[in-house]
């Protein structure tokens, strides 16, 4: 068992950091931790690591990238087992790395975060990247700037590929544009998860896991406004009318061109009525 309140701290000076220092894995974990009080981050960190010490016995130490590359293909798709969950994609489980490592399965994100950190811990240079709907990994180096996709073995995706994927994604309302497979930083890559995690409690109709998850965004990007907002809603939907108040005021603060701004000031309105019935 652990503090949730010492997680959190640990989250935040991580996040604080600057971007290359960042430990991308340790993150997502201690995300996963605030909602597990069971999880030992440093254990499972230490799986990772073992999994790469023996993944590296593989590799010879003058191996190319392509070599490596299909040496952590053969290994954590083929030998640990690791494939997207295509069954239950949405499930809240698939953006918490903990389970994603136990039960080998997971979403292009956290199944890119393992890939990644494989990756790095043998010597590949690998990027995120945040294509829309369906993230990326990205080999880049002198011999090769490939295209790989955690969700599927790590097969090599092309253009034509990234066409299809955000036409089906989208339904047909987007279109493919180069800028689509930037890379990402590692600050990105842990809002994208937390992200996930919103949507997918929301989905659920679990209104306090989706506002852990919005105070966790607010650890990454302090003062985002989309995050202030939907704190606001949130603890307005469960009766926390103070703590609304405050959010929700913060947004208007922070966005005071906000487009929703009439209807954001009707519920500061009626927030502000409640409580001076009180």
């Amino acid at each position: 068992m652990h503090d949730p309140a010492v997680i959190r701290a640990q989250f935040a000076e991580l996040l604080g950091r600057d971007d290359e220092r960042i430990e991308l894995a340790r993150a997502a974990l201690l995300v996963a931790a605030e909602r597990d009080e069971t999880l030992d981050v440093d254990a499972a960190m230490a799986t990772l690591d073992a999994w790469a010490a023996t993944l590296a016995e593989r590799v010879s130490a003058d191996a190319t990238s392509l070599q490596r590359l299909a040496a952590l293909r053969q290994f954590m798709f083929e030998e640990l087992g690791f494939r997207g969950d295509v069954h239950d994609y949405y499930s809240p489980e698939n953006s918490l790395l903990h389970s994603v490592m136990d039960r080998r399965l997971g979403i292009p994100l956290t199944l890119g975060i393992v890939f990644m950190e494989l990756g790095w811990r043998i010597g590949m240079q690998f990027e995120g990247v945040g294509f829309p709907g369906h993230f990326l990994v990205r080999l880049a180096g002198e011999e090769s700037d490939l295209l790989l996709d955690p969700f599927d073995h790590g097969s090599s995706v092309a253009e034509d590929d990234c066409r299809r994927m955000i036409a089906a994604s989208s339904q047909g309302a987007l279109s493919y544009e180069p800028e689509m497979t930037r890379s990402i930083g590692k600050r990105d890559m842990v809002a994208r998860l937390l992200l996930n995690l919103k949507i997918a409690r929301l989905r659920e109709k679990d209104l306090p896991g989706a506002l852990l998850a919005v105070d966790q965004l607010l650890l990454v990007f302090p003062d985002s406004p989309p995050e202030l907002r939907d704190r606001g809603l949130l603890l307005y939907q469960l009766d926390r009318y103070r703590a609304a108040l405050a959010s929700l005021e913060d947004y208007l603060r922070v966005r005071p061109d906000a487009a929703d701004r009439a209807a954001i000031e009707r519920h500061m309105l009626t927030l502000r009525m409640m409580l001076a019935a009180h």
